[in-house]
C-alpha cells in the first residue's frame, strides 16, 4: 500500500466532505453551539422551575374535623434546615369545597385530607398524574411527620420520660468523603457517554454517506476504481477521511462540554451547585479526560468503518440514510447502559461494543477505573477497527455490492415474476435470519415465558415455518435448498465421530469461558431447570427432536445454501455457524454453539444430506435430556462431566481431551474424504 496515494485520496475526500453543509453543521455547529446552549438553558430552566414550585401556593381541602394543632401546622408549613432556621418552601392553602373528589379531578384543589377515628387516622387523596398534586403530597407528608413528632413528644412528657434519650438513644452522622471532582465525574459519567456516542454517530454518518452513496449517485466512484490504485489504498483513503471527521466531531463535543462545565463552575450562583460541580479541581480530571479522548477516537474509527460498510450497500444518498437508521438505534440503545446504576465495567462488559466505551467513560470519570480493564477495552476496540476495515476492504472487492442494480431480495418481488427452481441469494438468507431473530426475541421469548416447554415447541414450529414459507413464495428447489437426500452409512458414522470431536471442543471452550466469566454459571443452571419436565418422552421430543429438525432446516438448509451460492463453501460453513451461535443470544453459549454449527454445516456439505446434521443435533440435545432424567447413570454421568464447570480441571486432562477430539476429527475427515473419492471414481 502506497502512503502517497492514500494521502491524496484522503485530501480529495476531505475536500468533498467539507463542501457538504450538512457535514459541517454536524461536525462544528451542533457541538460548539447547540450543546452549550442546551446545557445552560436546561440548568437555568431547572433552577427557575424549582424556585417557581417552591414559591407556589397550593390549595388543599380537609374533610372532617381536624385537630387545631394540625390546621395550624398546615397553615405554617415552613421547611426547616439542619440548623433549625426556617426556609421558605411554598405554602399549603386550606380551601372549602362541597364535592372533594370532583374538586381534585377538576384541579380546583390539588389534594384533600380525610379525618377519621377522632383525629387518629387520616387518608390523603391526590392525583399523582398532576405535578402540583405530587408536590402537595410531599408537603403534606412533611407536615404530618412534624405533627406526629409533636404528638410523640407530648405523650412522652406526660409520662415523665426524657424525649431525647427515649427517641434518640444513639446519635449518628453520615459524612460523605467523596470529593467534588468525584461527584462531578459520577454525574458526567452517566450522561457524557450517551452525548459523545450520539455526537460520534452524527459526525461519521454524513461523511460516510457522502464518500460511499454520494460517490455512486454522482457517478465518480467508477472513475476512482479505474485509476491505477489498489482497492485497499482507495478504502484506506476514504476510511481515514470519514474517521477524521468523526474524531474531530468527538473532540469538538468534548471541548464544548468541558468549556460549558468550566463556565458553570466559574459562574457564581445556583447553577453550579445544582449540578453538583461547585469548587472543582479541574487538574484531577485531566487523566480521565485523556483516557476518554483515546476511547472516543477508537470508537469513532469503529463507527466510521461500520457506517461505510452499510453505506456501500446503498445506491443513493436517500437509501443510505434509510440504511443508517437501524444502525443508529443499534448504537444508541447500548449507550444508555451508563445510566443503569448496577452495571459496571468488568471482563465481560469490556468486550461488548458500545457498552464497553460507555462504561469505561463512566468508570474513569468516577475515578474508579482498572488499568487492566482499560487495556481490555482499548484492545477490543482496536480489534473491532481491524475487523471492520477488513470487512470494508472485502466489500470493495465485490462489484455486485458496489454497482449491483438488481434487487437482491426475491421476497420483495411479485411471486408471478419469480421463476421456478431458484436458489436463494445471500440477501435472502440474511433477511430470513433477521426476521427469525426478531420473532424469536419478541414472540418466542413471550410464549416460552408464558407456556414453558409448550412455548419452546411453538417457537420451533415458527423457526421451521419461516424457511418453508419463504422457499414456497420464491419458488425454490426444495430438494437442493434443504439438501433432502438419504445419507450413506459412512456419512452417518463420519458425522457421529465429527459430533464427538465437536462436543469435546464445545465443552472445553465452555470450561474456559466459565472460568473467565463464572457469573454465567447461574444462567446455565437456571436454563436447565426451566426446561426440565418430569416426562422423558416430552422432553426428548421438544428439547432434542424438534430443534434438530426445525433449526437445521433454517440454518443448514436455507441459510447455508444461500451463503454457499455466492460466498463459497468456507464462508457458508462459517457464516451460517456464526449466525447459529448468535441466535442462542446468551453470551456464554455463542462460541460453543458456533463450533457445533461449523461441524453440522461441514457434515451437510460433505454428505449433501441435511439428515446427518439433524442426527448430530439430536444426539447433542438428547444427551442433555438423558442427563436430566438419569443423573446417576455411570455412562451418562461420565459424559456429562464434560459439561460441568470444574475449576480444578488440570492441564493434563485438558490436553488429553483435546487429543481425543483431534483423533475423532481426523477419522471423520478420512471417512468423508474416502466416500468423496469413491463417488468421483464411480462417476468416471
Amino acid at each position: 500500500m502506497r502512503s502517497k496515494i492514500v494521502k491524496h485520496i484522503f485530501k480529495k475526500e476531505m475536500l468533498d466532505i467539507l463542501r457538504d453543509k450538512k457535514t459541517l453543521f454536524m461536525m462544528i455547529i451542533l457541538p460548539v453551539i447547540l450543546y452549550p446552549v442546551m446545557m445552560i438553558l436546561f440548568t437555568q430552566v431547572m433552577v427557575m422551575s424549582t424556585n417557581s414550585m417552591n414559591e407556589k401556593e397550593l390549595p388543599i381541602a380537609i374533610k372532617g374535623n381536624a385537630d387545631s394543632q394540625l390546621i395550624s401546622m398546615i397553615n405554617d408549613n415552613d421547611k426547616k434546615d439542619e440548623k433549625g432556621d426556617k426556609e421558605e418552601s411554598g405554602k399549603l392553602k386550606i380551601v372549602k369545597v362541597k364535592d372533594y373528589k370532583k374538586a381534585i379531578n377538576d384541579e380546583s384543589i390539588v389534594a384533600y385530607i380525610e379525618v377519621k377515628e377522632d383525629n387518629k387516622k387520616y387518608n390523603i387523596y391526590t392525583n399523582s398524574s398532576v405535578s402540583d398534586s405530587y408536590t402537595a403530597m410531599e408537603r403534606i407528608e412533611k407536615v404530618f411527620e412534624d405533627y406526629k413528632q409533636e404528638k410523640i413528644n407530648e405523650n412522652l412528657k406526660e409520662k415523665g420520660l426524657d424525649v431525647k434519650q427515649t427517641l434518640e438513644p444513639i446519635v449518628y452522622k453520615n459524612i460523605d468523603i467523596a470529593k467534588n471532582e468525584e461527584l462531578a465525574g459520577h454525574m458526567l459519567g452517566q450522561i457524557l457517554p450517551f452525548i459523545l456516542i450520539i455526537g460520534i454517530l452524527l459526525g461519521a454518518i454524513y461523511p460516510a454517506i457522502d464518500v460511499m452513496a454520494g460517490e455512486k449517485e454522482r457517478g465518480t466512484l467508477e472513475t476512482l476504481l479505474t485509476l491505477p490504485i489498489s482497492n485497499l489504498e482507495l478504502v484506506m483513503g476514504k476510511y481515514m477521511a470519514v474517521s477524521f471527521s468523526a474524531i474531530v466531531t468527538a473532540i469538538f463535543n468534548l471541548l464544548s462540554i468541558a468549556l460549558t462545565l468550566i463556565y458553570l463552575v466559574t459562574t457564581s450562583g445556583l447553577a453550579a451547585s445544582e449540578l453538583g460541580v461547585g469548587s472543582l479541581d479541574l487538574n484531577k480530571l485531566i487523566f480521565p479526560i485523556i483516557i476518554t479522548i483515546i476511547c472516543v477516537c477508537l470508537f469513532a474509527m469503529v463507527v466510521s468503518a461500520i457506517s461505510m460498510c452499510v453505506c456501500s450497500l446503498a445506491k443513493s444518498f436517500k437509501d443510505a440514510q434509510n440504511y443508517m437508521t437501524p444502525i443508529m438505534l443499534l448504537v444508541m440503545i447500548p449507550s444508555y447502559v451508563s445510566m443503569v446504576p448496577n452495571i459496571e465495567l468488568d471482563k465481560f462488559t469490556a468486550t461488548i461494543p458500545v457498552v464497553n466505551i460507555s462504561l469505561l467513560i463512566k468508570s474513569v470519570l468516577s475515578f474508579n477505573s482498572d488499568l487492566g480493564l482499560v487495556a481490555l477495552v482499548l484492545v477490543s476496540n482496536i480489534a473491532f477497527v481491524i475487523l471492520s476495515v477488513m470487512l470494508l476492504s472485502k466489500m470493495f472487492d465485490s462489484e455486485e455490492i458496489l454497482f449491483g442494480n438488481k434487487s437482491n431480495f426475491l421476497l420483495l418481488e411479485k411471486r408471478s415474476n419469480i421463476k421456478k427452481g431458484n436458489m436463494p441469494s445471500v440477501s435472502d438468507g440474511v433477511i430470513l435470519y433477521a426476521i427469525s431473530l426478531v420473532l424469536l426475541i419478541y414472540v418466542g421469548s413471550i410464549v416460552q415465558m408464558k407456556l414453558g416447554l409448550g412455548g419452546l415447541a411453538l417457537t420451533q414450529i415458527m423457526i421451521i415455518g419461516l424457511p418453508l414459507l419463504f422457499a414456497f413464495y420464491i419458488k425454490l428447489d426444495f430438494k437442493k435448498v434443504f439438501s433432502i437426500k438419504i445419507p450413506k452409512i459412512k456419512h452417518i458414522i463420519a458425522s457421529i465421530l465429527l459430533w464427538g470431536s465437536a462436543y469435546i471442543l464445545v465443552n472445553l471452550s465452555s470450561q474456559v469461558l466459565l472460568h473467565i466469566f463464572p457469573q454465567n454459571m447461574e444462567i446455565i443452571e437456571n436454563l436447565n431447570h426451566a426446561l426440565y419436565q418430569e416426562k422423558f418422552g416430552i422432553n426428548l421430543l421438544v428439547i432434542a427432536l424438534m430443534p434438530a429438525v426445525c433449526e437445521e432446516m433454517l440454518f443448514r438448509g436455507f441459510i447455508f445454501t444461500s451463503f454457499k451460492s455466492k460466498k463459497g463453501v468456507k464462508m457458508a460453513i462459517i457464516g451460517s455457524a456464526i449466525l447459529f451461535g448468535f441466535m442462542h443470544i446468551d453470551f456464554i453459549r455463542i462460541i460453543p454453539t458456533t463450533i457445533l454449527g461449523i461441524s453440522f454445516a461441514f457434515a451437510v456439505y460433505k454428505s449433501e444430506s441435511i439428515f446427518v446434521s439433524m442426527l448430530m443435533h439430536f444426539i447433542n440435545n438428547g444427551l442433555v435430556v438423558l442427563a436430566m432424567h438419569y443423573p446417576k447413570n455411570t455412562l451418562i454421568k461420565s459424559v456429562e462431566n464434560l459439561t460441568i464447570f470444574d475449576p480444578n480441571l488440570n492441564v493434563l486432562t485438558f490436553v488429553g481431551l483435546l487429543a481425543i477430539s483431534i483423533i475423532l476429527l481426523i477419522v471423520s475427515l478420512y471417512l468423508f474424504k474416502k466416500t468423496a473419492t469413491e463417488k468421483s471414481e464411480s462417476t468416471i
